[in-house]
């Protein structure tokens, strides 16, 4: 009797854990999927931008001094020229957890020197795919993150994508 008892008892567990160990597997494989969507709607849709310092600077000075030399749209212009744009060609996942309004939170870097995140709390009833958003406009690390004039459809490659596979913390 004793030893029916175990076995149950090891089948129970073997099945419990089985079951433990199968979730997991589906939540990191849609964690997975997650990141790539989101790499790819950064890449599609946004791009990284810093400025020229000297240049900039030598703009704000000009419009600093106040005799009337720059007007203010003349002075958006040129510090508008003094962008340097780059293409969003790396995005590294690094953290996800669990925001105080029960969202996933992720948190990424891109091309190695803009650190962001964001909050996925909606699913789109027409694609059903998460619905993002960005602090755009945001300086990090003396870059910005804009949205692009002209959006594309391409995938990224995926070798630029450095997934985060340890699940929420």
């Amino acid at each position: 009797m004793e030893k029916k008892r175990l076995i149950a008892l090891g089948i129970l567990i073997l099945f419990i854990g089985g079951a433990w160990y199968m979730k997991r597997e589906k939540d990191l494989a849609e964690l997975h999927d997650i990141q790539t969507d989101l790499a790819n709607y950064l890449y599609n849709n946004y791009r990284l931008y810093t400025r020229k310092t000297s240049e900039s600077d030598e703009v704000k000075k000009l419009y600093n001094k106040g005799n009337g030399s720059l007007s203010q749209e003349e002075y958006l212009k040129k510090m508008k020229e003094t962008r340097v744009y780059s293409d969003i060609e790396k995005v590294e996942f690094t953290k996800f957890s669990v925001g105080p309004m029960k969202d996933l939170v992720v948190d990424f870097k891109i091309n190695d020197v803009y650190s962001d995140d964001t909050s996925l709390s909606i699913i789109s009833a027409e694609t059903g795919k998460w619905l993002y958003s960005f602090n755009s406009m945001n300086n990090r690390n003396g870059y910005v993150l804009e949205r692009k004039e002209k959006s594309t459809d391409k995938k990224m490659a995926e070798e630029n994508i450095i997934y985060n596979n340890k699940g929420v913390e």
